[in-house]
């Protein structure tokens, strides 16, 4: 009987370890994948940067000519003004 016992305790061990390892195993799989994707959006999001770079340059650009066109129109009106006075 106490043999008994112990033998069905040793089995029910050996199935919950099966049953950890294999839940490990999913877990592992799942740590790959998401590695992965991770490794991806790291991808992209250098990408994105390196992108962005003469995006900035270039808008940078069109804010110094905007400024100047600004400039130009203020010292247009006031002319016009004097002008008219």
């Amino acid at each position: 009987m106490i043999l008994k016992s112990e033998l069905a305790d040793v089995k029910a061990k050996r199935k919950a370890t099966g049953a950890s390892k294999t839940d490990l195993d999913n877990k592992r799989i799942e740590i790959n994948l998401l590695e992965k994707k991770l490794d991806k959006e790291k991808s992209k999001a250098k990408h994105l940067e390196e992108k962005n770079g003469p995006l900035e340059c270039h808008n940078q650009v069109i804010d110094t000519n905007n400024n100047q066109l600004n400039r130009n129109n203020m010292l247009l009106l006031e002319k016009m003004r004097n002008m008219d006075e």
